[in-house]
């Protein structure tokens, strides 16, 4: 069985420079604060074994919720968008490397935006996007590049309630819609399929729902079926690992998702290739004062981007910083960005656009406020 250093790196490296190299990322590469998986947290903070849970009726293994009446499934959204939106260092600081890396497009498992924060955070662009089962996927598609690449969100996005698989329903739901075939931008789907290779990091081989997802994903086209395909995993199931082997062509490492990323993070620095971070945010330097009244004023002249720009200002300026003021105005930047490219692509009803601006603003007023008793 390979090892990290038996890798073809020559060719993951060759990939990533032709943008032919395609990230597929799970919540197992996710690591809780403290240390430990950051899904065995969120399942703690959901308090999911509790049986006696006043909104969930039943918890699976597999992942899958059933709820004693389906408004309470907004509870839970509610509750999971908390846990993602919290500080969490130890996923950040290995989504820092990764973000380094010139994949044009990563594909996330996980319905949270942690990766696009950390775009955010260290100045790097890019563009976002999510799979909306039974939704015509929007017609804008900018092609995705290195230097402005796709991070795309296949189970749904945290931020669009609907669009999320919680429930066993919701995953038949979803694989009808994959069937259909009208849920994914045609272009991007021509983008996945011209790829020379898939890396899958952090992803739930050994649930029974992760190999029919397989199966239907590739049945759009015969292409996805050439693609080498790197997977890390310790299988305890040998027979499960040649499952996966002859019937998906995915070859197996067994090592710790942050042990890849960081060795990866080195032969792209040792080949130079990383993206450079951004020193510092020129439209940060032009602000030459920034106070709570001012911002105040920027909000009620409808101006939210410069508004969530002087409050970020005003947060790296104190001294000593403030880690948690720092990841609130984070998570609000990012919700605002992500509101305004659903709003571009029109993947989100008119109506509710000016109701989640409103949401981001009542809370960067509340940010503001607590700025002031600092």
């Amino acid at each position: 069985m390979k090892d990290l250093e038996d890798l073809d790196w020559e060719d993951i490296i060759d990939t990533l420079k032709s943008q032919k190299c395609t990230l597929f990322i799970g919540n197992g590469a996710y690591q809780a604060p403290g240390g430990g998986s950051l899904h065995s947290a969120l399942e703690k903070y959901l308090d999911v074994r509790n049986t006696n849970h006043p909104y969930i009726q039943q918890y699976n293994s597999d992942g899958f919720f059933l709820f004693k009446k389906e408004r309470f499934k907004r509870k839970v959204i509610e509750a999971t968008k908390e846990f993602y939106n919290q500080d969490l260092p130890e996923t950040q600081k290995e989504f820092e490397l990764l973000a380094q890396v010139p994949f044009n497009i990563i594909v996330s498992l996980s319905p949270d935006n942690i990766l696009a924060r950390t775009y955010d955070s260290l100045g790097f662009d890019y563009s976002s996007d999510f799979y909306f089962m039974n939704r015509k996927a929007t017609d804008n598609f900018e092609k995705p590049t290195a230097s402005k690449p796709l991070i795309y969100n296949l189970l749904g996005n945290i931020e669009e309630p609907e669009s999320l698989v919680l429930t066993h329903s919701d995953f038949f739901e979803y694989l009808g819609s994959v069937f259909k075939g009208n849920s994914m931008n045609e272009e991007l789907r021509n983008e996945l399929e011209s790829s020379y290779r898939y890396i899958f990091v952090g992803l739930p081989f050994e649930k029974w729902y992760f190999q029919l997802l397989l199966r239907v994903l590739s049945l759009h086209s015969d292409k996805l079926k050439e693609v080498e395909r790197l997977a890390l995993k310790s299988f305890e199931d040998d027979q499960l690992r040649s499952l996966y082997n002859e019937e998906f062509k995915i070859d197996f490492i067994p090592t710790e998702s942050s042990s890849f990323i960081s060795v990866l993070f080195e032969k792209c620095k040792e080949a130079k290739i990383l993206k450079e971070v951004p020193k510092t945010d020129p439209l940060e330097e032009g602000v030459k004062e920034s106070n709570p009244d001012l911002i105040r004023q920027l909000i009620a002249d409808a101006k939210t981007k410069e508004a969530l720009l002087h409050t970020k200002v005003l947060i790296n300026r104190k001294t000593p910083r403030d880690k948690k003021l720092d990841n609130d105005i984070i998570v609000l930047k990012n919700q605002y960005n992500f509101l305004k490219q659903r709003e571009m692509r029109g993947t989100i009803y008119a109506q509710d656009v000016s109701v989640e601006n409103n949401i981001v603003v009542e809370k960067l007023l509340e940010l503001v406020t607590k700025l002031e008793s600092k």
